[in-house]
């Protein structure tokens, strides 16, 4: 695996409506994570972290977030020194 990794990975998650703005915060105050949009309740929200494992535990923390009904990625993309793929490493 190279040393100098960037990984970023989108994600719908979905909440009650009226539970939006207090689970944005919720996520907002994770480092790694931003909510880029939030709308009935359906919030479209970025990890980014230097390894796929990292992604992965972010990933977690979106599910474990309180009034988060579920958690769908859409997208991943990662740079390996200077190179970008949206395919993940085989050894991973």
């Amino acid at each position: 695996m190279a040393n100098n990794e960037y990984h970023v990975s989108s994600f719908v998650v979905r909440v009650r409506p009226q539970d939006g703005p207090s689970v944005s915060g919720a996520i907002q105050s994770v480092v790694g994570l931003e909510v880029h949009a939030e709308e009935a309740g359906k919030l479209i929200v970025t990890a980014e972290g230097g390894t796929v494992h990292e992604l992965a535990k972010l990933s977690a923390v979106l599910e474990q977030t309180d009034k988060v009904m579920s958690v769908a990625p859409i997208y991943h993309e990662f740079s390996s020194d200077g190179e970008s793929t949206t395919s993940l490493p085989r050894d991973e």
